[in-house]
């Protein structure tokens, strides 16, 4: 397939999904809830129900420990040679300190795709050396929607923030914004409003007022310049 022909998917793939976002956004704005899904393998806590299944970039904001091994010894040779040694090991010594001193900066890290369930006490992130993760909403402080960005970033009380990029990001903003916010605030959530405003808006070719499945299509994009995060980044 040529340059053109998968810029030309790529872009009706995000147009599918974007799409997708505003008619779960029209479904909940009409007093619908969400289909719930059937589990398999996954046990969910009573009252617990799965919306959506599907994948996302996963990472997380924080800093390294800040430690590094240090070299040294004992150098027993002619004073030339063992002075040579010394200012080696100090050159080596003074670059893991600087390297470890960068680590301590936050960044976002672990980065990976992973499949994502959705429901509407949490959402559970599959990692394949730890197994399924559990962020719930009640314990959100802070919440960045951003899907023209294709991302989403949670705060946490006692947890280090939570990003989700990609194309599933627009669909999983609406449920968020409804889970996170409540009945009532999600729809005045800004990183969601121009899904909301083509949601109110005249129905477009593709658009449905059908029940919503939770299925979300599967992929990888490129997040654009996501918006500051409030105290989540320094």
């Amino acid at each position: 397939m040529g340059r053109k022909k998968k810029a030309a998917a790529a872009a009706q793939l995000e147009r599918q999904e974007w799409r997708l976002g505003v008619d779960w956004a029209r479904w909940l704005l009409a007093g619908n809830s969400p289909q719930a899904l059937t589990m398999y393998g996954l046990v969910l806590e009573p009252g617990e129900n799965a919306y959506i299944e599907t994948s996302a970039q996963y990472s997380r904001l924080y800093g390294g420990n800040g430690r590094y091994n240090a070299s040294g010894g004992l150098f027993i040779g002619k004073p030339g040679m063992v002075l040579g040694m010394m200012a080696a090991t100090a050159a080596v010594n003074a670059s893991r300190k600087a390297a470890a001193k960068r680590d301590m900066q936050q960044m976002w890290r672990d980065a990976q795709e992973l499949p994502i369930v959705a429901t509407n006490y949490r959402l559970l992130c599959h990692q394949p050396a730890k197994g399924w993760m559990s962020f719930y909403y009640s314990a959100v402080q802070e919440f960045y929607p951003d899907p023209a960005n294709w991302t989403i970033t949670f705060g946490f009380q006692n947890a280090v923030p939570l990003r989700l990029a990609g194309l599933s990001t627009p669909t999983l903003s609406v449920l968020t914004s409804w889970c996170v916010l409540g009945n009532e605030r999600w729809r005045g959530e800004p990183g969601i409003a121009g899904l909301i405003q083509e949601a109110l808006g005249p129905q477009l070719g593709g658009g449905s007022t059908a029940e919503i499945q939770g299925e979300v299509v599967r992929g990888e994009i490129t997040p654009g310049q996501p918006r500051r995060l409030g105290n989540l980044e320094p």
